[in-house]
Order: C-alpha cells, then structure tokens, then sequence
C-alpha cells in the first residue's frame, strides 16, 4: 500500500520548481537586456560613449572606449565661436585624441581592443577601469581646484604571475588646417590666430617649435616640466607630477593632399614619457599628471604653476609685454570697449615716450630744413660719392645738426614698441572681442580692409613730410611709395587690434611731428626778430655798456 504524498511536499517541490523557473526566466532576462545593452552600446553615436564632467568655465566629455578626450568646451561666452562654445580639442579619431591611454609593454592593439568599465563618480570626476594582457588599468580624471585644469589619474597593477615591465606615455594631439593658417608672417610676432607650434619644457628651456619647421621628432629628458600644442591664444598642455625623471616628444605629421600636391593640414603630437618601471605579480604604481586646456591668460596658467606662463610668447621683452597688458586690462575696466581701450593706450605710451619722440622728430626737422641745400650736393656730386659725402658732413658741421641725434631716441623706443605689439598680437582677451561698426573680432584681420589701407595713407603722409636726408631723388621716391606700400600688405593680414594701434599711433606722430616743425618755426622767426632789433655793437660801446651789448647779441643769436 502506497504511503499518500505529502501535501506539504507537494507545496514545497511546486515552490522549489516555481522558484527555479524565476531565477531561469531573470537569468534570461538580464542576458537579454545585457546584450541589448551592448548591441545600444555599438551601434549609437559618440556622444552616447561618452562620459560628462565639468565646471562652470568649461564641460568635457570623456570616451567609454579608451579614455581620450572628445570634447572640452569653454563656456565663457568670451570664447565663443559662431555663437558655440570653443572646443580646445581638434581631433575626432579615437587614437589621436588628447590624453589617450598609451602604456608601453602592452600590445597597442590589445589596448585599443581593451573593454573598459566606465563610472561617473561625480558631476566633476569620472572613473575607467579594465584589464587588459594581465595588467588592470585604472584612469581617474576630475576637474582640479584651477579654471580649465583637469587631474588625471593612473594606477596601474601586475594580475598575473610574472614580473611586467611598463612605461606610461600622456599624449595630447592637435589638428590645424593649412588654409585656416593662412595669414601667417613666418618674420612677425603676429600671426593667424590659428598658427600653431608643440612646445616642450625641460630644465630651463622652452622648446616652442612651428609644426611646419618639424620634419622628424624631437625627444628630450630629464626635468621636463610639460609637453603641450597650442595655437596663438589657446593651450593644452600636460604637466607630470611627482618626482623622478619624465621625457617629452615632440612631432609633426602632414594630412590629407589637396589637388596642387600639398597637405590639407597637419597632425601635431606632444607627449609626456614617465620611466619604466618592473611590477612584481601583485604589486602596482600610481602615477599623476595635470591637463591644462584652456585659454593663455596670463592669471590663469600662473594658477596652474609649473613654468605653464612661460607658454605666453611675448619675446624677449616678456615682463614689459606684461605690464602692457595688464595697463590694457586696467584701461578696458574704466571703458569697457578693448577697441577704445587700445586707443587710449597707444596715447598713453605716446605721451610717456615724448620726451624721446620730440629729439627724434626735432632732429628729423632741423634735417628737413636742410633739404633744398642737399638737392643742390646731390645734384653738383651726383657722380662722385666721395665729395658729396664730405660735402654733406661739412654742410651739418656748419648748420650744427647731427644725424645721428634722431637715431638714439628711436633705439630707446625699440623695446617698449616691440612689447606693445608682442602683448597685442597674443592678447587672449582681443579673441573676438567687438570694437565698433564691422570691427567684430580684433583678434582677426580687418574684413574690409579700411584699417589697413588708412594706415597705408598715414605711412604716405608721413614719408612726404619727413624724407630721407642725404638720399637722392630716385631713393627718396622709392621709399615714398615702397613703405606705405609693404606696411599695408602686412597688415592686410595682421588682426585689427594691432592695425588699429598701428594707425593711431602713425596719426599721433604726424600731429606730433607738425606741432614741433611749427614751434621750431617760430622759434627761428622769433630769434630773428630779435636780432634785427638788437643796436649795434658800437652804439653800445659808445653808451658805455660793451658788456651788455655783448651780451644781448650772443642771447639774440640764440
């Protein structure tokens, strides 16, 4: 006789098949979703690959597939671009994108087929994480405490049962177009604003090397402060941190060929090398490194620190082109238009620069009263060089005029003209900034070329009023016509900024140069004046006052 079945077992084995049917059907479920999720993963676009942080001057996005930067925009409406944020990055294939991970003793295929585990740690931090051959990789990047620093992150860790020897390489990349360069004047400190060079730091010395002039890579170790790219007013740059010895490379490749032959653009490579190191079976390191991407403030990169100022290419006049431009600053808070700002600048230099400009163009006056003498020398030695060299020399020995008296004024001057336009030609605050009418970007050439070709007339104004002393008349009409000419082809590419204080300050020095010619002029009218008033020396001395007559005489002669 059979025992009868337990309902309670029944209930039980009911439940545990039940169960088991769950779990089976979850199971089911989360590989479906996992691979829906993976099969959404392939096929969206970038932007959904992506990981997002930011601050409030700028938001990145960070690539799920190998941690490079994809975009980092700044948001200071300062900087915009068509009405867009300006994007430091320049480059959109996933090899070539800023801090890129690269490790040497790990395949780079092996690497660029890594699947990595992206976390968003916070609005400001986000985390990647893989394993890749044996080694786990781990990247942690977050925005520092600076404007537009990013703190980048590596540790990496021997999993398997052999010692590994690896070496990490931060790299960032920047595109340029050879047409968006045009414009450039290799010989000027002024260029497109789109001109761009790698720069290395190492010890004392900044290498800053135009891409164009890089035909092979160029590598240096040691104390190498920071690897970067830049263009006239942005950077992005690495810092390594920490101690011990880091190389930099530094390289340049030409891309894509237009239909003449010649490259479409260039590929500019910076990267910072950390030594290699020998990781025993469990052991790992942790290396950190500083991404600045941002614009070239002068405020902003000595935040950053490690020597970044130093990117700010203002000659050899640096700490002048400094104090220029932050006189600049202080004038445009007063006004609020960088235009007028420069204006006022340029009548401020002008005004400090006086003293010096008045012997320059006193000089240059008392040589043009000179003029209708010389063209007789000219004409009596036109073939004979020698005579009328000696001829010219005992004609200023007679009327007490130097030539050379205009010439020191204008060496003093040299520096501060140099740092001015140094400081105007890479002042990040003239990128786009409106002074009026069709003037919409000082940082960008004149787009009807009126600056330009005013500045060509004012050149020619001030040729006719002060020609050359000493130069016969084919030189004197050479250079009346071939530098107005020269100075307004450069400027027809040079930014309007810098047009502009070019062309006030050839406005000043005309207005300058004719008020000294009138005084000079009255002086002379007055001086004979009142020689012809003097009485003769024997009147004088028949009124008993030889002296006094003398005297009179040497002050009217005077």
């Amino acid at each position: 006789m059979k025992k009868p079945r337990s309902t309670l077992g029944s209930l039980s084995s009911l439940a545990t098949l039940a169960t088991l049917a769950i779990l089976a059907c979850a199971l089911l479920t989360r590989s479906a979703q996992a691979q829906s999720a993976a099969a959404t993963l392939a096929e969206a676009p970038p932007s959904a690959q992506t990981l997002s942080l930011g601050t409030d001057r700028w938001h990145a996005r960070v690539s799920a597939a190998n941690g490079g930067i994809t975009s980092f925009q700044l948001l200071d409406k300062a900087y915009e671009v068509d009405g867009k944020p300006y994007d430091v990055v320049t480059t959109e294939k996933p090899q070539y994108l800023p801090l890129v991970v690269h490790v040497d003793g790990i395949a780079t295929a092996a690497l660029t087929a890594a699947s990595w585990h992206p976390e968003t740690l916070s609005d400001r931090a986000v985390r990647l994480r893989t394993i890749v051959d044996g080694i786990g990789i781990e990247r942690k990047l977050e925005a520092g405490n600076g404007p537009y620093q990013l703190w980048v992150t590596t540790t990496l860790g021997n999993r398997g049962d052999k010692p590994r020897k690896l070496a990490l390489r931060e790299a960032t990349y920047h595109y340029v177009a050879r047409k968006a360069e045009n414009g450039a004047i290799s010989f000027l400190p002024a260029r497109s604003s789109a001109h761009s060079s790698v720069l290395c730091h190492h010890g004392e010395d900044l290498e800053r090397i135009d891409h164009v002039k890089l035909s092979q890579p160029k590598s240096w170790s040691g104390d190498v402060r920071f690897a970067a790219v830049e263009n006239v007013y942005f950077l992005n740059a690495i810092v390594g941190e920490g101690a011990g010895s880091r190389a930099c490379t530094l390289s340049s490749e030409d891309r894509g060929i237009d239909d003449g032959g010649k490259p479409l653009g260039a590929l500019l490579r910076a990267e910072l090398a950390y030594p290699t190191v020998t990781l025993q079976p469990g052991e790992h390191i942790t290396l950190h490194a500083l991404a600045y991407l941002g614009p070239k403030t002068p405020s902003e990169l000595a935040v950053a620190g490690h020597s970044l100022r130093e990117s700010i290419n203002a000659g050899f006049f640096t700490k002048l082109s400094d104090g220029l431009t932050l006189l600049l600053g202080i004038i445009h808070s007063g006004i609020g238009n960088w235009g007028l700002a420069i204006i006022l600048l340029t009548f401020f230099v002008k005004l400090v620069l006086y003293p010096l400009t008045h012997k320059q163009m006193e000089s240059m006056a008392k040589m043009k009263e000179l003029k209708p003498e010389m063209d007789k020398l000219n004409a009596l030695y036109a073939d004979d060089r020698e005579k009328k060299g000696a001829a010219v020399m005992e004609l200023y020995r007679k009327k007490g005029v130097n030539p050379m008296a205009g010439c020191l004024p204008v060496l003093l001057q040299l520096p501060i003209w140099f740092s001015l336009y140094a400081s105007l030609s890479s002042n990040i605050h003239l990128f786009h900034a409106p002074f009026a009418l069709w003037w919409r970007d000082l940082s960008s050439p004149d787009p009807f070329f009126v600056l330009p070709l005013a500045l060509g007339v004012l050149m020619f104004v001030q040729q006719k009023l002060t020609p050359p002393a000493g130069a016969d008349p084919m030189q004197q009409k050479m250079m009346l016509y071939m530098m107005p000419t020269m100075i307004t082809s450069f400027m027809l590419f040079l930014p309007a900024g810098l047009c502009l204080y070019m062309f006030t300050n050839s406005a000043l020095s005309i207005a300058q140069q004719k008020f000294i010619e009138s005084r000079l002029r009255n002086a002379v009218s007055a001086a004979a004046a009142t020689t012809e008033s003097l009485p003769s020396d024997s009147g004088d001395a028949q009124q008993g006052n030889p002296k006094h007559a003398e005297r009179r005489l040497r002050r009217g002669r005077k």
